[in-house]
């Protein structure tokens, strides 16, 4: 059996080519993605090692490690007095203080460098660990000088000799002479796409350390035991040794590729489910061609396990071939993509190539998958009478209901677990109860879709049944509506899922239109773009901005971030020089007490938020803010209605002082009636061009901005997404060919009673096109249906509104023809070239 197994695959190698290449595509992502992960947590690895190579302890701060990092403004610091006891500890040959943190530069285009990467200030040490290497010029010398790294240099458009103007949350702008420039160990330009700026110490304690003689961590060299130094300088303060502060440092950095690892290994887990539909469609038509063939086996004394076993066996050869080929495949996917994330989102960190024993997952997968869906064929082929190899059989299409009856159970079962999580009633299980009801309910819809495949087959048929070539393709894709079913359904899956993501993104840009027109009574807005760093202006260009002839009214807003804490609870705090000035333009309406001359101690916040702190009008509230640990006792002195615009808690001009970052961070202008908004616009634009930070927007221009990453984000899906839709073409190309084969005697008779070749190939082609449109209306459907219901469980998070991606669904509608074309033309042109003689003697 075995034999005749491999000698039947080897006499059909076109059908074993189209069959592998789905399980090699599933297979090559899924051990892509786990080799790109593996990759990148070595290769990070590797470079935070490389920072700690002469590091034999740190002592950072014990109340909030990552603020000692220096990763927010509001970094707890060190006393310069420590830094010394440090070094009078016995066994410490060297202990050097480190001030760093986020800084920002204006580069030759007058724009922020690293708007989307951050820019790192640091001091400069001679005695700096080997991570850093000077490559050209020398480190600073004066307060106004300044090294910077290559990535910097590439970036800002500026080199040595260059003045450039930086500054930080809390100092203010300075220009620096660039006296020279460094590189990372192994001719790196930056760990993480970041720009890096060195000063000398005190520079950057004014800069990052609001000039107090003080660190974010030392970096010490010697012998002396890590107790010793604890010891020495008390439980304020923790001391790790290099190899644990570089564990630590590290995985900071690698849960970007932990992140984009999990995203390729979703994406190809999703192309392997697609495969799924192509092997076990493949190998029901195999059974099927074959059923002569089996049955004539039975007759002459195979068991029905054997049959079994054959159709089993040739599954496992192509998935084992198929996964090994994926495998390799995959090694060097990864590969490509490990460099791929190393150039564009980790600044050309060196890669070292990882094949983790879990990558055989991979195998595992592809094997396995092939596999489980040859099963249910092979019993089926086990069941072929031997009788049939007597005659010609005919395999009329199955009843559907049971598989109706299963669909509609799933279907049912998803739709009860969506409606519990809708309603909240479902308690902790809410959110993976929602997730697994929409899974489920997607699953059941597939189900389903071989009794959906008769009418909407005889619909979308009928525009093309206008020849006597088309209403045979329309039958042809009818007559068997499990194989249309299966065959659509690989196409249903990739085409839902961009759908309902695109749903979901066309509902957040309504949503965010809507509260645009109907919340915000402004005519223009200055903001920037939220990214490596929190954009904001001088208060004095603020006042330039009110200042402005045609200008009525300008709504500031200032927002504390960085660990305020009201009751020991951590909270954002947003505060306004007019607080009813800018409430008005955020049509904020008050439902208690008064927001007009807001007492020093007085403080505003929404109902929600009150009363999920328990507060009522007159409650007093400790604030602590991060900035040099000042507190505040603050009285509810209004509470406003929810809005998800102004909901948060707002506080008396008079504590901006005490924010972490004490400048506007937008602002909301009103136009004069009867004046230019055009006009003015051009008027903020010429006193914002000393502000890199922020630009001025109108409304419409306001809503593309925040959204704008969406369409980055849809974009993306689409090209990963791709993987799937290939695999489902190559599905209906396999299901046509196949089908060819299947109806050989039957084309044969057409063309004998007068069919020509053009008439064949139209034939097909309508069968393909109507396959392909089955299956992207069916998806388009289908991921309406899950963009909507997860909407609706947003809907009290702010996504109220519900929009359909019109153009998209066009698009796809289109391209679900084209596909229909392409797929037709290999197994199109076999049929219009089979002979008429041999096609009729052909058994």
């Amino acid at each position: 059996m075995l034999r005749a197994t491999l000698k039947g695959m080897a006499s059909r190698k076109a059908r074993l080519v189209l069959t592998s290449l789905a399980v090699v595509l599933g297979t090559m992502f899924v051990a892509a993605a786990m080799i790109l992960t593996a990759t990148m947590e070595k290769s990070v690895t590797g470079v935070i090692a490389d920072a700690f190579t002469d590091v034999d302890a740190v002592v950072s701060s014990a109340e909030d490690p990552a603020a000692a990092q220096g990763n927010t403004p509001s970094a707890t610091l060190i006393p310069g007095d420590v830094l010394e006891t440090v070094r009078s500890v016995d066994g410490v040959d060297t202990a050097d203080g480190d001030v760093s943190g986020q800084i920002n530069a204006i580069g030759a285009d007058g724009k922020l460098v690293g708007a989307f990467a951050p820019t790192i200030g640091f001091n400069w040490n001679d005695q700096s660990t080997g991570l850093n290497e000077i490559r050209d010029g020398t480190g600073p010398q004066a307060d106004d000088e300044v090294i910077v790294s290559t990535q910097f240099v590439k970036d800002s458009g500026l080199d040595i000799g260059d003045t450039v103007t930086a500054y930080s949350y809390s100092a203010d702008r300075a220009e620096y002479e660039i006296v020279g420039v460094f590189g990372l160990a192994g001719d790196r330009d930056s760990l993480a796409g970041e720009t890096q700026m060195a000063f000398t110490v005190t520079e950057a304690q004014r800069l990052l350390a609001d000039g107090q003689d003080a660190y974010m961590s030392i970096y010490i060299q010697g012998d002396a035991s890590t107790e010793a130094i604890a010891d020495a300088i008390g439980s304020d303060y923790r001391v790790q040794t290099g190899e644990e502060a570089s564990e630590e440092a590290a995985q900071g950095f690698a849960a970007v590729a932990d992140i984009m690892g999990y995203i390729f290994l979703g994406f190809g887990l999703v192309a392997v489910f697609v495969s799924v539909f192509l092997i076990i469609n493949t190998f029901t038509i195999i059974v099927a061609q074959r059923q002569r063939e089996l049955a004539l086996l039975r007759a002459i004394g195979a068991a029905r396990n054997q049959v079994v076993g054959s159709v089993l066996a040739e599954a496992a050869v192509i998935g084992v071939i198929a996964s090994i080929l994926g495998l390799g495949l995959g090694v060097l996917l990864g590969w490509g993509l490990s460099q791929l994330v190393s150039s564009t989102v980790m600044g050309g960190l060196p890669v070292q190539l990882q094949v983790p024993a879990t990558a055989l997952w991979a195998l595992a997968v592809g094997i396995g998958v092939t596999v489980l869906s040859a099963f249910v064929p092979a019993i089926k082929a086990s069941g072929v009478p031997p009788v049939a190899a007597m005659r010609d059989a005919v395999n009329p299409p199955k009843p559907l209901r049971g598989i109706t009856i299963a669909g509609l159970v799933v279907t049912g079962v998803g739709g009860v677990l969506i409606a519990l999580g809708l309603t909240d009633n479902l308690g902790d299980l809410g959110l993976p109860g929602f997730l697994s009801g929409v899974g489920i309910a997607f699953v059941g819809i597939t189900l389903l879709t071989p009794i959906l495949s008769r009418p909407l087959v005889a619909l979308l048929g009928a525009v093309m049944s206008w020849s006597f070539a088309g209403r045979l393709g329309k039958l042809n894709a009818g007559r068997n509506p499990r194989r249309t079913a299966i065959t659509a359904s690989a196409l249903m899956i990739a085409v839902a899922l961009v759908t309902g993501i695109a749903t979901l993104v066309s509902s957040f840009k309504e949503t965010t239109t809507e509260l645009t027109d109907s919340n915000l009574e402004s005519d223009l807005i200055v903001m920037g773009q939220q990214g490596a760093n929190i954009p904001t202006f001088m208060p004095e260009t603020l006042a330039e901005i009110k200042a402005l002839p045609d200008v009525a009214a300008v709504g500031d807003l200032y927002g504390e971030f960085f660990g305020a804490k009201i009751d020991d609870e951590p909270t954002m705090l947003y505060a306004s020089e007019d607080l009813p000035t800018s409430l008005g333009i955020f049509s904020g309406t008050v439902a208690e007490g008064s927001i007009e001359n807001l007492p020093d101690d007085g403080l505003v916040v929404n109902e929600s938020a009150a009363e999920d702190r328990g507060l009522a009008l007159g409650d007093t509230v400790e604030v602590a803010f991060a900035k040099d640990n000042a507190t505040a006792q603050l009285q509810v002195a209004a509470i406003l209605d929810d809005s998800q615009l102004t909901d948060g808690w707002w506080v008396s001009p008079a504590q901006i002082p005490n924010f972490t970052v004490p400048k506007p961070m937008q602002a909301y202008i009103q136009v004069a009636d009867g004046a230019d908004v055009t006009a003015v616009q051009s008027e903020v634009e010429d006193i914002l061009a000393d502000e890199p930070e922020v630009s001025v927007t109108n409304n419409a221009e306001f809503v593309d901005q925040q959204t704008g990453q969406l369409d980055v984000l849809l974009a993306s899906v689409q090209i990963l997404l791709a993987l799937a839709i290939i695999i489902a073409i190559i599905g209906v190309v396999n299901t046509l060919v196949l089908s060819v084969l299947e109806r050989t005697r039957e084309l044969g008779l057409l063309r004998a009673i007068g069919m020509t070749r053009g008439q064949a190939r139209r034939m097909i082609t309508v069968e393909s096109v109507i396959i392909c449109l089955f299956g992207a209306v069916l998806g388009i459907a289908v991921g309406i249906g899950l963009g909507w219901t997860v909407q609706q469980a947003l809907e009290e998070e702010g996504l109220t509104s519900f929009a359909l991606p019109w153009g998209l669904i066009i698009t796809y509608l289109v391209a679900a023809v084209a596909v229909g074309l392409l797929a037709a033309i290999a197994p199109a042109a076999r049929a219009a070239k089979l002979n008429v003689l041999s096609a009729i003697a052909y058994e």
